[in-house]
């Protein structure tokens, strides 16, 4: 009789499990009382859209991916994948749409899905794309400076780095931005080592210009293709910003910034690229 009652005890607890056990969770989290909650967030199912950590050197945090090996009902252990804060190192994995910062003298190196690369340098806090696999990837660089290797997007994808006064718009390509203050004033610099990007110097009101961006990216293809030169981008581009008007956003200037040139800013004004030594700017160059 009782080994009857321990079997229907058991079948009800799987039957429970397969219940309440949906999406992306992995495993069941009791809180001692009469509800059932889901705290897992991560699943086998996302493995490809990942963040993961190929270098440290110094100081780096983050939110990263952490394993911890739970007591279901007291009656047998399972695993879950959770993200908390804490020290990044090599080989971690990275939340999506969290910041990171290195401390000084310190570098971390990201590798994306695609092949893709992000370095990350000293003083450095960059908040990460929300999801790595988005059509639209848009992380933020508040101070210090970050080193980006895109593999060529297709079929409409985008990688953006933005920053309070300006948006950089890659669609394959090798650059660098960097955030600095001297002299109590602070400077934006873009620097492109091989392909272009564009600089979208935005209105201090407003943050959103998606009205702009599926023109915006056909006028990058036809340049990309040869069909309109630089110039011509640009003075499109100064129409297109011109025709905007109400709550739509401004798009202040547009620059293209092409390979061996720097764009550097105050904020105030948005000038000409100059050329630079990419040679001598080796701050990103890991020697393990």
């Amino acid at each position: 009789m009782k080994k009857n009652i321990l079997i229907l005890l058991l079948a009800t607890l799987a039957s429970s499990q397969i219940l309440y056990s949906s999406g992306n969770h992995d495993s069941l989290l009791f809180d001692g009382e009469t509800n059932i909650r889901t705290e897992t967030y991560y699943s086998k199912s996302d493995e490809e859209c990942v963040y993961r950590v190929t270098y440290v050197k110094g100081t780096a945090t983050g939110k990263i991916r952490k394993m911890q090996v739970i007591d279901v009902c007291g009656i047998r252990k399972d695993t879950i994948y959770e993200y908390q804060n804490g020290a990044i190192e090599k080989y971690s994995v990275i939340k999506g749409g969290e910041i990171i910062k290195t401390g000084p003298e310190s570098t971390a190196k990201i590798d994306l899905p695609d092949g893709s690369e992000i370095i990350l340098g000293p003083n450095t806090n960059y908040t990460l794309p929300v999801n790595v696999c988005d059509n639209i990837r848009s992380g933020s660089l508040d101070i210090g400076a970050i080193w980006v290797k895109l593999k060529r997007l297709i079929n409409g994808t985008k990688f953006e780095v933005t920053m309070d006064r300006f948006i950089v718009g890659v669609r394959g390509t090798e650059f660098s931005v960097e955030v600095i203050e001297e002299n109590g004033v602070k400077y934006d610099i873009v620097k492109v080592y091989e392909g272009s990007v564009e600089v979208n110097m935005k209105s201090m009101d407003t943050e959103n210009f998606e009205n702009n961006q599926n023109e915006l990216a056909r006028l990058a293809e036809e340049l990309q293709a040869g069909k309109i030169t630089p110039q011509e981008y640009s003075a499109r581009s100064v129409e297109l910003m011109k025709e905007q008007t109400g709550e739509s956003t401004k798009l202040k200037v547009i620059q293209l910034v092409e390979a061996g040139y720097v764009l550097r800013s105050d904020g105030k004004t948005l000038g000409d690229p100059v050329p630079f030594n990419t040679s001598e700017d080796t701050w990103f160059i890991i020697n393990e």
